[in-house]
């Protein structure tokens, strides 16, 4: 792969666009960004929440834990094995949590009464309320006290005046950027309305009848404070999403989607999340993406973003890859194909359809450091450094937020 793009270029190119205050910005952040909370002193990640391969072995260890628990007569373990073989990918990689619990789902709504892999519906409930318990228990975790790239991305959040509101969308279960966001203080609004108990309510969501200030907050596969309500009002069974302040009761917390159907209330939240995200590229502006910790390995959301990109042409999307682009075959592939689409990975950058390595000499100056740098390869001449972006690591893309508002100095400051 010959060199061909200038790593500071690039650096600046992203600046001016976070920079702006004309367009619109969102940005989508994956589970990889919870990774990039660093230890206080900026050496390594303290990993306070695992991405979702560990996740996966860490709910599989707990369903054996709880099989093996004195007096328990479940078989949470062997059915969740059961389904592991059913939805194993086509590529021969072992499926992920998420991967599972689509197929649970699946098999949960279907019609009649019949056993499946050996599992009554009443089964596959029962596993779906452990794994979601689970991931609960491993999601449920504090920001550090510390500054760290959540309270970053939070005040470049409050520092910019924008004439739009940003838009964050996450798949991410846990609490990370609500605590952020709410530390300095800012306003967000996430699809939920009420005081007391608030719910789910779409109308909020279609009419967008909330003051551009705020930062809209779309958590696209749910959140562990996310629990399904059921009550009667005169005399009508009434089922709504609410959101709690406590722990979401027992079976009744609300992540990842099934992609089933519909509901009574014309639409399950996660469905009007992802509108969320496809009216994000509607309009004749051109809105500005940024993508950071997502691999894109989930097939849903990278439709709805690949379909957004094509439908407006003037709309762009930076995605910042952890790793080098040889990791990362999926985006690669779909930025040769869509112009609109720039990645920057570690090694090298997708800019323009055209896939290329960093020129040697291309990192700038100090006013690229720490998130440029220049470092021996092997297999090169080690006189020669080879350029090297960090900015798909949070940590990094953190710092690099920070400089654009001038750092803490900017930050918000709570009201009396």
């Amino acid at each position: 792969m010959p060199a061909l793009h200038d790593a500071a270029q690039q650096a600046r190119n992203l600046r001016q666009v976070l920079q702006d205050d004309k367009q619109r910005i969102g940005c989508f952040l994956g589970a990889g960004c919870p990774l990039g909370i660093y230890d206080a002193a900026g050496n390594s990640s303290i990993v306070l929440i695992p991405a979702v391969v560990e996740l996966t072995k860490r709910v599989a260890a707990g369903l054996l834990a709880s099989d093996n628990a004195p007096g328990s007569t479940s078989k949470f373990k062997a059915n969740w094995d059961g389904l592991c073989v059913e939805c194993k990918p086509a590529d021969d990689k072992d499926p992920t949590v998420e991967d599972v619990l689509t197929e649970l789902r699946t098999l949960a709504n279907r019609r009649g009464s019949a056993e499946i892999l050996g599992m009554t519906k009443k089964d596959l409930s029962d596993l779906d309320d452990k794994v979601c318990a689970l991931i609960a228990t491993e999601m449920r975790k504090l920001l550090p006290e510390y500054r760290s790239s959540y309270n970053r991305f939070a005040s470049w959040i409050g520092g910019i005046h924008r004439e739009f509101p940003a838009e964050i969308f996450t798949p991410n279960y846990d609490l990370l950027f609500e605590q952020a966001l709410e530390r300095h203080p800012l306003p967000h609004f996430d699809g939920f309305v009420g005081s007391r108990e608030p719910w789910f309510d779409l109308a909020s969501i279609e009419h967008d009848a909330i003051p551009a200030r705020w930062t809209r907050l779309w958590k696209l596969h749910g959140s562990i404070n996310w629990e399904k309500s059921e009550e009667t009002v005169n005399g009508t069974k009434i089922t709504r999403v609410v959101r709690v302040t406590r722990e979401a009761a027992e079976g009744k917390v609300m992540i990842f989607p099934s992609h089933l159907k519909y509901d009574q209330s014309r639409r399950m939240p996660y469905l009007a999340m992802l509108d969320r995200l496809r009216a994000f590229f509607h309009g004749e502006d051109a809105p500005r993406l940024v993508v950071c910790g997502y691999s894109f390995l989930d097939d849903h959301l990278n439709e709805v973003l690949l379909d957004g990109l094509r439908g407006n042409r003037k709309a762009q999307c930076f995605a910042l890859m952890y790793s080098g682009l040889e990791q990362h075959p999926r985006v690669v592939d779909y930025a040769i194909r869509q112009s609109n689409l720039t990645v920057l990975a570690r090694d090298g950058a997708v800019v323009g359809t055209r896939a290329g390595r960093y020129r040697s000499g291309t990192i700038g100056g100090d006013e690229h450091t720490p998130w440029l740098i220049e470092e021996a390869v092997a297999g090169c001449d080690p006189k020669e450094l080879q350029p090297r972006c960090r900015l798909g690591d949070f940590h990094y893309f953190g710092l690099f937020l920070e400089q654009l508002y001038g750092g803490s100095n900017h930050d918000a400051q709570p009201t009396v």
